[in-house]
């Protein structure tokens, strides 16, 4: 789940570099036509010019700027002394974009200047305070961002999808995983068609605010409305397993391979273990065993033991003890060893059992007297009962296992000498 986390968390500021904007609900207290009557008087409010001698240092700061001498002309503009907030805030708003890429800094600067008295026209002021808002999304000042897109929408009376979708990005960028919901379901709700990273947005809010139920809603919607991207199946399955909803989890991950969209090793690992976790042992270990065959999973010390225990939880002795072995092998593993005698001596192969006992025993295993009891066994029913008492001797001196070892040494003695055999 670490791993899923953090996969989320970097989609989310993956976001953040693909777009800008932000968003906090307006609050200003107006009726709906009151809002109209103020917005329409700013769009009918009278045009007004520049004055001749702004507009000549304008008009040679623009000839500069299209030669290419951007410092030029932004230093004309900066010299340039106005006698009104009209000018000012005109030529601010020029020196302003003429800084953007270079400066945000002073961008951002001159054009809070420029949009201070309000004095530009509709179109210009929209543009400044827009701009405002994305350079403060580019400068990750996340909370000076909302304040500017709030700004905006408040000035202009326009509700766009993308524009809540900023809004949304950046409360998701401050961690304020609630407050992305409302915006991110606007942008939803206005897109004309659905929108992938709109849906990734609110799964990531959701997830990362631990509403899990709510995030797997999400990804419901999700695999219907975007099924060519895997990863949402995969999500999916995990999210249903969170919940412990293992069989529509498991259904996901059947899903995703009918769909050819199961290739990685994780994605294999995730699909074994889903049959596990709904008790179908030998599904999982067959998938650990194909995958490993096929060098798409690792052979492991984790991916050795699942598939040996699954195995064994199946009853597939042989199989069980094949994986036993193999990691018993790859790392001289006392307790792999161990559990190979276990699963042999359940199908009778009492020399091949003695075999991995000993080997576990030479590897110096946790619980050598637990062994030995096993190895009574095996050499018992081969009838090597010199064997076996030994065996069950060692094992006497586990207090644990005294009592039991005494009872085999003696029914190893009445067998032996039924058997004629000499102890």
């Amino acid at each position: 789940m670490t791993k899923f986390t953090k996969l989320t968390s970097a989609l989310a500021m993956a976001f953040a570099l693909s777009a800008g904007g932000f968003y906090t609900p307006v609050s200003f207290a107006e009726t709906a036509a009151e809002r109209q009557q103020r917005i329409q008087e700013r769009r009918d409010r009278r045009t007004q010019v520049v004055s001749e001698r702004t507009g000549r240092s304008v008009s040679r700061a623009f000839d500069l700027y299209q030669e290419d001498k951007t410092n030029e002309a932004r230093q004309i503009l900066i010299d340039t002394r106005t006698s009104s907030d009209f000018d000012r805030a005109f030529v601010d708003r020029y020196i302003g974009q003429l800084f953007i890429g270079d400066d945000n800094k002073r961008a951002l600067e001159y054009l809070q200047r420029a949009a201070q008295p309000d004095v530009l026209s509709f179109n210009d002021q929209a543009n400044v305070l827009e701009t405002i808002a994305q350079l403060h999304m580019g400068e990750e000042n996340f909370r000076e961002a909302i304040e500017a897109y709030n700004k905006w929408m408040h000035f202009t009376g326009d509700e766009k999808h993308d524009v809540f979708m900023r809004i949304a990005q950046a409360h998701q960028l401050l961690e304020q995983y609630a407050q992305v919901i409302d915006p991110i379901n606007r942008a939803i709700a206005m897109a004309p068609e659905p929108i992938e990273a709109y849906y990734t947005l609110k799964f990531a809010a959701l997830f990362e605010a631990q509403r899990i139920p709510e995030a797997t809603a999400v990804l419901e919607e999700m695999v219907v409305l975007f099924p060519a991207s895997a990863q949402w199946w995969f999500y999916l399955g995990s999210t249903y397993q969170m919940q412990e909803d293992f069989i529509k989890a498991l259904s996901a991950l059947r899903v995703a391979r009918i769909l050819g969209y199961m290739e990685t090793s994780q994605h294999f690992q995730m699909y074994g273990q889903m049959y596990a976790n709904n008790e179908v042992p030998f599904r999982a270990a067959s998938i650990f065993e194909e995958q490993m065959k096929a060098g798409v999973i690792p052979e492991n010390r984790t991916l050795l033991m699942a598939t040996a225990s699954n195995f064994q939880a199946a009853r597939e002795y042989v199989k069980a003890a094949e994986f036993y072995g193999r990691l018993g092998q790859l790392e001289n593993d006392p307790e792999a060893f161990r559990r190979q005698g276990d699963a042999l001596l359940n199908i009778q192969r009492y020399r091949n059992a003695i075999t991995a006992f000993n080997r576990a025993l030479e590897l110096n295993v946790e619980n050598p007297a637990r062994v030995q009891m096993s190895l009574v066994n095996a050499h018992f029913y081969l009838e090597q009962y010199p064997q076996a008492l030994a065996a069950a001797q060692q094992a006497r001196r586990d207090s644990a296992l005294a009592r039991q070892a005494r009872s085999w040494e003696q029914y190893i003695r009445e067998k032996a000498k039924q058997k004629g055999v000499d102890l």
